[in-house]
């Protein structure tokens, strides 16, 4: 039984893991599609503008700007459990990912305006260590599986090379007898 809470245990923290680095991957490449989005819509002039707003400000008050996606998107995520709890549960689950994404997107790119700013402030100067420390430790945590999933890919690359990756189970027969074949007369 206690195996079994190991386990578990275990299972837990590395499904946490694997969540923070999926958390991470976005914050990094949902930047990037707004961004690209916002280049192709022709509102980057804005950019500017907000690069002005947040100039003259200080530490706390760009803080509050920060901030911002995440409390828009609060009421979004209430309206998506309101659909849920009404019996809609894809769309309400659509429409928090959905939203949360674009949060994500949103307060990255402002983390990156707002960044020499915050960093002003003791208590976000805390956090974002810790946020470094435990991303430190969801990457050693996650590696060996990497590792694993990794030689499995190169396994199979190697198995589909020999018997002949999107050929028929006959067909894969065939190239394998051809090359028992082939071996043996090479052999002789």
């Amino acid at each position: 039984m206690e195996a079994v809470k190991q386990h578990m245990v275990r299972t837990f923290w590395f499904m946490l893991a694997v969540i923070f680095l999926v958390e991470a991957w976005l914050w990094d490449h949902v930047k990037l599609w707004l961004r690209a989005l916002a280049e192709a819509i022709g509102a980057e002039r804005y950019e500017a503008k907000l690069r002005d707003f947040i100039a003259p400000l200080s530490p706390y008050p760009t803080l509050a700007v920060f901030a911002v996606p995440a409390l828009i998107v609060l009421p979004l995520k209430m309206l998506a459990l309101e659909a849920i709890a009404g019996g809609h549960v894809f769309f309400g689950l659509i429409f928090i990912l959905t939203a949360k994404t674009l949060a994500l997107g949103a307060t990255s790119y402002l983390f990156d305006l707002c960044r020499e700013k915050l960093m002003q402030i003791p208590r976000f100067l805390q956090f974002y260590d810790l946020v470094l420390r435990v991303s430190a430790w969801a990457h050693a945590l996650i590696e060996p599986a990497k590792r694993q999933l990794a030689f499995i890919g190169f396994a199979q690359e190697q198995f589909d090379a020999i018997l002949g990756a999107g050929r028929t189970r006959l067909e894969r027969r065939l190239a394998h007898i051809r090359s028992l074949a082939a071996r043996r007369t090479n052999s002789a």
